[in-house]
């Protein structure tokens, strides 16, 4: 091959390459930016580009609003809308969000004048950060949100390099296992195989879901003690301060961790985020071992509950009494139970490990 050979081949391979990762990632469309609709089932979506798109043109028909990250995408809205007459409420569950998330969208709904009554709002015990890097894409503001270009969001998504996120959406629409459905209409996300599969045979399904029998030293216990403490609370600060200046009403909660999550966080960082969060603003607490949390059956996996769960956190928040809800699932917390709620909370623990221990 003569160099004239030679040098086409070296321009033409990068170009070719440029081509293929362009066309690979509009087909698959790994993060349902473009809407390709190709791959029939996805596999991961970047629920904040996508909600926002979906809001800006929708925004009226709705009168309040569930934050929270995935974990609280299991919960319809109905099951909250039925104690707020006249409500129309958005499940806004995107992943792993923080509180960055949750003051960022809140200030962008209050610009842009959606009509907003009712925010719902979940915290997780291990939201251990305040924002993320710009890289993951998985988890990228919409443009709007940061009044950026279009054109240069939709080419970022486009020449990226995502093997995880584009293996994980082939193999998902080859195997249709453990298939995830998204509803932008009402904003929540479903697992229709997972949850026959709990309905059929509990028993076997905990016995196969590797998040329910990993091993956990509690020497080697994975901290979860928040780093950006003080940018957490001043946004939590923040959203009770907007919410009241807007008339809007604002419940907090925080997530009923499975078991199996539990046992991975900190102590003493666990307990400091109660504490934090109470002097605040008052909140109900669904964390710890109870009678919820200790049920895998109420689980898809130590992540993410149940729609029935989400079903009796509002039974709880809203007081009702036709709903059957165990005794020690959620605990309302102020400044002035604080104390007792924490000193009942290490007694619990105490008390649960000392019987994990008994019944080996």
């Amino acid at each position: 091959m003569n160099s004239k050979k030679w040098i086409k081949v070296f321009l033409a391979a990068p170009l070719l390459c440029f081509t293929f990762v362009l066309g690979i990632n509009y087909i698959v469309d790994p993060f349902n930016i473009f809407h390709t609709k190709i791959l029939k089932h996805q596999f991961q979506m970047n629920e904040r580009f996508m909600k926002i798109e979906y809001l800006d043109k929708h925004n009226g028909e709705f009168n309040g609003y569930m934050f929270g990250s995935s974990r609280i995408g299991t919960t319809p809205p109905s099951i909250v809308e039925k104690y707020i007459p006249n409500s129309k409420i958005y499940n806004f569950t995107t992943s792993s969000a923080n509180l960055d998330d949750y003051i960022t969208h809140l200030k962008y709904f209050i610009e842009r004048k959606y009509p907003i009554e009712t925010l719902y709002l979940q915290l997780d015990v291990d939201m251990n950060q305040f924002g993320r890097a710009s890289s993951d894409y998985l988890r990228r503001f919409h443009p709007h949100i940061l009044n950026q270009s279009m054109s240069s969001y939709y080419i970022s998504y486009l020449t990226g390099l995502f093997p995880f996120n584009l293996k994980g959406k082939i193999l998902n629409n080859i195997n249709h296992t453990d298939r995830t459905d998204y509803f932008l209409d009402t904003g929540v996300w479903t697992k229709p195989d997972k949850e026959k599969a709990i309905i059929d045979n509990c028993k076997e399904f905990q016995l196969y879901e590797p998040s329910f029998n990993r091993k956990v030293n509690k020497v080697n216990k994975v901290n979860k003690s928040n780093k950006s403490r003080r940018q957490n609370l001043e946004a939590l600060q923040s959203i009770k301060k907007l919410s009241k200046d807007n008339n809007i009403k604002l419940y907090i909660f925080i997530t009923p961790h499975n078991k199996n999550m539990m046992a991975l966080f900190n102590l003493d960082g666990y307990l400091n985020f109660l504490e934090d969060i109470s002097k605040v603003t008052d909140f109900y607490d669904f964390s710890g071992y109870n009678t919820i949390t200790v049920n895998n059956c109420n689980y898809y996996e130590s992540s993410h509950y149940r729609p029935l769960v989400g079903g009796l956190i509002a039974g709880k928040i809203f007081k009702d009494d036709t709903v059957e809800i165990p005794e020690d699932f959620g605990v309302f917390v102020t400044r002035t139970n604080i104390d007792k709620h924490l000193k009942n909370l290490k007694k619990q623990i105490e008390n649960y490990d000392l019987n994990k221990i008994l019944s080996k």
